[in-house]
């Protein structure tokens, strides 16, 4: 079971990605919005380019999170649009990653990555 310092850091993380602005929203292109899978091969860069880039060590390898230092990403979470602008222009503790930092097809396989993360279980005691 969380404690309350973890459920008001998800509670906080959730209203400041819910809050960016609509200028922010215009200055980030994004690709068209993808109706089926990923491209073959997608997945993988995105893996490789999520440690490579740094995402990792605040989010853990496999985007599983940490109360301490990021949250868990994916899947469902975000569209790409939101994931896109809040990772250009983030609103708490991560570094921005401009598009001088990380391309837009590579934030695409970024998010292809986290997407295809598994569901995390529910607990028994949660079941119902």
């Amino acid at each position: 079971m969380m404690g309350t310092p973890a459920v008001a850091l998800v509670v906080a993380l959730g209203a400041a990605m819910g809050a960016v602005s609509a200028a922010t929203q215009a200055t980030t292109a994004a690709p068209p919005a993808q109706a089926g899978p990923p491209a073959p091969g997608a997945v993988e860069r995105g893996r490789v380019l999520f440690v490579r880039t740094g995402c990792a060590q605040c989010h853990g390898r496999e985007a599983q999170g940490s109360p301490t230092t990021g949250p868990r990403l994916g899947p469902g979470g975000l569209p790409f649009n939101s994931f896109s602008r809040y990772v250009r222009v983030p609103r708490q503790q991560m570094p921005p990653y401009t598009d001088r930092v990380l391309a837009e097809a590579d934030l695409s396989d970024i998010y292809a990555f986290v997407q295809s993360r598994p569901k995390p279980a529910t607990p028994r005691l949660l079941q119902p």
